[in-house]
């Protein structure tokens, strides 16, 4: 068996495509279940980006009697049709991609710079030639043997394309950088998607309340919204995360404080969101009824306080609540709601 690194331009992969040099060989898919658009949408927009996507891996055979070489694709499947597809105006991009001047369009409406932005993309690829069904099987499985385990937060954005995860993505874009910044998460827990993770646990309590949530949970919430349109509300969801993070984003007072520990910053949020949008899920925890904001000056009083009592001591602590609302089992339901109604009580009068 040989491994030929090789590259491609995108042109010249369809190309292929089209005259049947390069074909789709089903026994080697993983996954049947076609992307849905916006999963489509985001590898052109990656493309039109220049960023890398993953490497390509075909299998060359050679017909002796016709003498033709065919190569298929082992490994690319889905990325190989969504721009061939694109290639062939069978998609247009999402309406809220961020290379703004193809939102919406079809390959052919695109103007010409980032027409040929997107053919002279090259594609990487490893062409395995003169091997076996079975070295290829165990190419791939020494390779996975390297590679670093998924945690669960790219686990779930490996094997879901639908709505919710590209929903939770887009937020986790838009607001990573101000969350390094501020405290919340280092680039290493960036990279691993732990801001995902967050925003994740907050539209979980947005719509079915606090809980003490397991993988298995937040599995079952991109399952459950991995079709289009398929989120309850949305549009107002996306308003009451952007009001909390950017309103916590203006606190400079308390950031890089204990309050930006994750499992503490998510508390907040909830908090921040409930005293302004008075969230149903939320009304036992803390009632709103007759309450009213604290002046700025008293409310970060507390704050720090509540900061102090983040890693401080149960007995001198003027927030015992809040220093066993912080200890072991952080991520458990009752702490949580603990940590929420006294960011809550900091927050309202």
């Amino acid at each position: 068996m040989r491994i030929n690194d090789t590259s491609t331009t995108v042109v010249e992969y369809c190309n292929a495509m089209d005259r049947g040099e390069i074909k789709i060989n089903r026994d080697y898919q993983r996954n049947s279940k076609v992307w849905p658009v916006a999963a489509r949408s985001f590898l052109v927009e990656t493309i039109l980006l220049d960023y890398p996507i993953p490497k390509f891996f075909l299998y060359q055979s050679t017909n002796i009697k016709t003498r033709q070489t065919i190569k298929e694709i082992v490994d690319g499947q889905q990325r190989s049709s969504t721009i061939y597809d694109f290639f062939h105006g069978n998609f247009r991009v999402s309406r809220t991609s961020e290379v703004i001047e193809a939102r919406g369009k079809l390959y052919e409406e695109l103007d010409e710079e980032l027409q040929q932005k997107f053919l002279e993309y090259t594609l990487s690829i490893d062409l395995f030639i003169s091997a076996s069904t079975a070295q290829i099987r165990e190419a791939f499985r020494r390779m996975n043997s390297y590679n670093v385990p998924l945690n669960a937060e790219e686990h779930r954005h490996a094997v879901y394309q639908g709505e919710f995860k590209w929903v939770v993505y887009q937020i986790a874009r838009d607001y990573s950088t101000s969350l390094r910044d501020i405290g919340v998460f280092t680039d290493s827990q960036l990279i691993r998607m732990q801001d995902v993770k967050l925003f994740c646990e907050v539209i979980h309590s947005m719509i079915f309340g606090i809980k003490t949530t397991k993988k298995a949970d937040l599995d079952k919430l991109y399952k459950a919204y991995d079709e289009e349109g398929s989120i309850p509300d949305k549009n107002a969801k996306l308003e009451v995360i952007d009001y909390a993070v950017n309103y916590c984003l203006e606190l400079e007072d308390i950031h890089k404080s204990s309050l930006m520990k994750p499992h503490v910053f998510y508390s907040l949020l909830l908090a921040v969101a409930h005293c302004r949008f008075d969230l149903p899920e939320l009304e036992e925890i803390f009632n709103l009824d007759g309450k009213q904001r604290r002046d700025q000056f008293d409310m970060l009083s507390r704050l720090t306080q509540l900061s102090e009592a983040v890693s401080g001591d149960e007995e001198t602590s003027v927030y015992p609540e809040m220093v066993r609302a912080c200890s072991g089992g952080t991520n458990v339901k009752d702490k949580r709601e603990a940590r929420v109604r006294l960011f809550c009580e900091a927050i309202m009068v």
